[in-house]
């Protein structure tokens, strides 16, 4: 059998799908953050491959090889370093006959690394084994075999294939992502800037830290333009995580900030800033319960709330979107303007009783951003952020950098360690670290 036949497919948001999935190919499974990828390659296709009782009938599936979906930066090395560690892992471990699963492998990474990556996964290829690869890198999607597009939106209104075909005919397919593949759409923001004065008055001010060392950084100096959107790029393994370390470091005013503040010699304009704050990679929340609601504060404000309606007004909580929620409580100006941030980085779909741990790491992500905005901005804060592209689909993109854009206009600086074009083209400035990339070199 050329193929892997899947049938009447069902979990989570996905709507009783088929999918013919060729093998010997690079499969590219595309769509919308929550758009029921993850839900097919890893709640399908993962769990019957391991033997778990899954809704489906499927045929042809062999010996599956796959990269974890969530993959943790290991000690001593920053995400992107980690995944390529992983990725090689995982390739010696395929073998002739067996599907590779992968899941964003280029994620953070430059083009150089990005081309190195699809070179990898061809190789794989060659020797016989078949690639499915969850991606929303335009290199990898460009230049696969076959694509599967889901959507053609997301949560309820996803769930569907919207395509599956060969890579000729995708290039006409008007859908939710190919639109944004063959284009640049993803980097036309539509957001008219409107700094503030006090915002316009720092931009003439900077934050110097002197003689960086750490891992690859060696007595490096660098200088932070305030007040603007500040991009720093580069290979793997060339230090965008150790800068963005040590620049928080040295801005932290907690009580534990003498554990952070090292690996520089000196810092000039620090009276510019009045905190720092640090947006990472890591799980919303570890307990089960969390929601989006809890994670930006909305929750325990909408129980209360709640308390004082009839009692047949009170029912499916649990299953209520984020905009009906915004609907239904529209004469509680707080519930309101706080479940607005959620819908503003896209995720009103997002039922209230939906569960952190159940995100896809795009949705992850946004909810992230959704926290930034729900808190009332100060100004002269410095906001770190590594790689807040992960997980994003190209539709995303825009969205993302109208929220850094609106936080610098209230008089803040952003920092981002980023190497998606679309997010360096809407940048103030951008910093480039040159070294090689011995992991992913061939």
């Amino acid at each position: 059998m050329d193929k892997i036949i899947v049938r009447n497919a069902h979990a989570n948001n996905l709507k009783h799908v088929d999918v013919d999935i060729p093998l010997g190919k690079l499969v590219a499974v595309v769509g919308k953050s929550g758009s029921g990828k993850s839900s097919f390659v890893y709640d399908i296709l993962y769990k019957a491959s391991q033997g778990e009782k899954v809704d489906v009938r499927i045929q042809g599936l062999p010996r599956v090889v796959v990269l974890e979906q969530r993959v943790k930066a290991a000690r001593e090395m920053s995400l992107c370093e980690t995944s390529a560690e992983k990725l090689r892992d995982a390739l010696r471990e395929t073998r002739k006959g067996d599907l590779l699963i992968v899941d964003e492998p280029c994620a953070g990474m430059a083009k150089e690394d990005r081309i190195n990556v699809l070179t990898l996964l061809r190789s794989v290829i060659q020797k016989g084994a078949s690639v499915l690869v969850v991606e929303h890198s335009k290199d990898i999607i460009v230049h696969a075999d076959y694509v599967i597009e889901f959507g053609p939106e997301s949560g309820s209104k996803g769930g569907e294939i919207v395509f599956q075909g060969p890579i000729k005919k995708y290039r006409n397919a008007n859908t939710p992502t190919s639109m944004y593949v063959f284009s640049n759409k993803a980097a036309t923001i539509g957001y008219e800037r409107s700094p503030n004065k006090k915002a316009k008055s720092m931009q003439r001010k900077s934050l110097t830290i002197k003689g960086i060392t750490k891992h690859h950084l060696h007595q490096f100096d660098f200088q932070l333009p305030l007040s603007r959107l500040v991009c720093v790029t580069g290979r793997v393994g060339t230090g965008k995580t150790s800068l963005l370390s040590v620049v928080y470091g040295a801005l932290a005013k907690d009580r534990n900030a003498w554990k952070v503040r090292e690996n520089f010699s000196s810092i000039e304009g620090k009276t510019n800033v009045r905190r720092a704050y640090f947006v990472d990679q890591t799980p919303l929340s570890t307990i089960s319960t969390s929601t989006p609601a809890t994670y930006v504060g909305v929750w325990t404000v909408i129980r209360d709330v709640m308390k004082k309606l009839p009692r047949n007004k009170q029912k499916n909580l649990s299953q209520m979107t984020i905009d009906n929620a915004v609907q239904k409580f529209s004469d509680y100006p707080i519930v309101v303007r706080k479940l607005g941030f959620l819908q503003e980085v896209g995720l009103g779909y997002l039922e209230l009783g939906q569960k952190s741990n159940t995100l896809s790491g795009g949705e992850a992500q946004r909810v992230r951003l959704a926290k930034i905005l729900s808190k009332k901005l100060g100004d002269r804060c410095v906001y770190v952020l590594d790689t807040p592209s992960r997980g994003l689909h190209l539709s995303d993109l825009p969205v993302l950098v109208r929220v850094l854009q609106k936080i610098i206009d209230k008089n803040n600086t952003v920092l981002i360690a980023e190497n998606r074009e679309e997010l360096i083209q809407n940048c103030d400035e951008v910093v480039h670290l040159k070294n090689k990339s011995p992991r992913l070199d061939r």
